[in-house]
């Protein structure tokens, strides 16, 4: 097989060059988020994560070396550099349909958008974003969602939010997403998001993972040889609620969302048009599920990014999550640029 090209992703992700801005990744991950940051010039001067696997994931990809273990909860913006831009998406969990649907009443994670806009007070980084799930939006936490809002313009800020289909920006799943940005006030400039790009522009499955080898076609050192983590895919069962509705897309589709729970990751689009409510009635298998790196590419993650064989395959499974590479790389030109009108729109001193 020639691999010559699978060093470089299948969508647009030049490296941009440094420019002047820094940031603080929060709730940082394996780097996904970080990686389209890191592309688009950002010097990133501090994450981190409360996950070991996620912070070693993390140092493993972005240079520096500067993630590290945390709880949010106790940090504070005294004990953190100056940057220009802080950027978290916190725990959707309290607030995505599939999760535990409590919100601000979830004991554990419920208040960590709180206390990003309590950092955020206190720190007045130039700008801020967040990212969550659509869920953010519902009725049982639009009262979260409007409280957060009135703070984070209480403390300064031009607030822009915007519920995001991340297929209309270059993105190869239908990933709907909320984005809250903020651009302090003192800079006079309010933040316009990107937008989306023409429909002959987006990405497939075909686009993103077409040229992956099958890993049931090799052993698992060849895989190794061509790619990392192509060889390892859940294989466990399904339950009642996944067997409840499609989970297939064909080739010429984008992707379900990738999710960072494996036993609810979408179907591989071979075999074709399979139902999954119908399983019974087929002579084939099932379509296996996604494999790590096929999770990777449709979070637009370049495949220089991987993960250590020694974490977990549900684990790295669960890493994938975040704000996707291109998507970041796309926001983070975004926020530069207003950042950047506003420095030239202030008078000399």
């Amino acid at each position: 097989m020639d691999n010559t090209h699978l060093s470089e992703p299948r969508w647009n992700l030049n490296p941009l060059p440094q420019n002047s801005l820094t940031m603080i990744d929060f709730f940082c991950g394996a780097g996904v988020g970080a990686v389209g940051f890191l592309l688009s010039g950002y010097n990133i001067l501090y994450a981190v994560d409360n996950k070991k696997y996620a912070v070693d994931s993390y140092n493993r990809n972005i240079p520096g070396n500067h993630a590290v273990i945390g709880d949010v909860k106790k940090l504070k913006a005294t004990d953190l550099p100056v940057a220009d831009l802080y950027a978290g998406g916190f725990p959707c969990t309290p607030f995505s349909e599939s999760g535990s649907g409590k919100g601000v009443k979830d004991e554990k994670l419920g208040d960590l958008g709180y206390h990003f806009h309590r950092l955020v007070k206190e720190g007045q980084p130039k700008s801020f974003l967040i990212e969550n799930v659509g869920g953010l939006l519902h009725k049982k936490h639009k009262i979260f969602f409007n409280d957060l809002i009135r703070l984070f313009e209480e403390a300064g800020y031009n607030v822009s939010w915007k519920l995001l289909n991340l297929w209309e920006y270059g993105v190869p799943q239908l990933r709907n997403r909320v984005f809250i940005v903020g651009i302090h006030k003192s800079l006079g400039k309010t933040f316009v998001f990107p937008e989306p790009i023409p429909e002959e522009e987006r990405t497939t499955l075909m686009d993103a993972i077409g040229d992956l080898p099958n890993p049931d076609s090799y052993e698992k050192e060849e895989l190794d040889q061509v790619i990392l983590n192509q060889k390892d895919y859940y294989k466990g069962g399904f339950s009642p609620r996944y067997l409840s509705r499609n989970r297939q897309k064909q080739w010429n589709e984008p992707s379900f969302t990738i999710v960072s729970q494996s036993r609810q990751l979408p179907l591989y689009p071979e075999p074709a048009n399979f139902d999954i409510r119908k399983m019974s009635e087929y002579d084939v298998k099932p379509p296996r599920r996604f494999t790590v790196r096929e999770c990777l590419r449709l979070q637009t993650v370049p495949d220089w990014f991987s993960f250590s064989d020694d974490i977990d395959v549900a684990k790295q499974y669960e890493r994938c999550s975040g704000i996707p590479s291109f998507m970041a790389y796309q926001l983070g030109i975004a926020i530069h640029d207003t950042l950047t009108e506003a420095k030239k729109d202030q008078p000399p001193i």
